[in-house]
């Protein structure tokens, strides 16, 4: 007898977003960018599946929002 397999999608905690979407939607910053600040351990945090590099969505905006600055003076 055959074992039925569940194909009920699953949802996700998160909503991924590529570097290309990233990119897309934070101006000035390029893949490039990206991958730069992935080998150097700056930028949003990130998923690896294999090849394939996945941002949650929700993590690029919290990291966007820690950049927020009141004035020139404020610390990085």
């Amino acid at each position: 007898m055959a074992t039925r397999i569940d194909t009920t999608p699953v949802e996700l905690k998160h909503r991924y977003l590529s570097p290309q979407q990233v990119a897309d939607q934070l101006p000035g910053i390029t893949t490039g960018t990206l991958a730069m600040w992935r080998h150097e351990g700056k930028g949003p945090r990130y998923r690896k599946l294999g090849r394939i590099v996945l941002y949650a969505a929700d993590e690029v905006d919290e990291w966007v929002d820690a950049g927020t600055r009141e004035g020139t003076s404020d610390d990085y």
